[in-house]
């Protein structure tokens, strides 16, 4: 039975260093791959924070410019308002 293998000895070597070789290679290449998934899952959080960041402060922006549209706002009516009421007392004072 050797003398049935003796002859093929080296190309069994062979086979076992490519087996070896590509199951290495196949776990180094699915940990490259679980790295970039990471890298990107990381990136993208990056990003969506970014995102988010600017949001706020975009939105705090138009928050306070809205407050001064309304503030200027409330202080017209109330200046109209009171001139208003100026002009109808003094109707009422000088038609009694």
């Amino acid at each position: 039975m050797l003398s049935f293998i003796k002859p093929y000895i080296p190309e069994i070597i062979t086979f076992l260093a490519g087996a070896g070789a590509w199951g290495y290679e196949r776990n180094k290449r699915k940990a490259d791959l679980k790295k970039a998934d990471t890298e990107n899952n990381k990136s993208i959080m990056d990003l969506y924070q970014e995102a988010l960041d600017d949001l706020k402060k975009r939105y705090d922006a138009d928050l306070k410019d809205l407050t001064e549209k309304y503030d200027l706002k409330f202080k017209d009516m109330e200046y109209r308002y009171n001139k208003l009421k100026n002009a109808f007392e003094d109707y009422k004072k000088n038609h009694k």
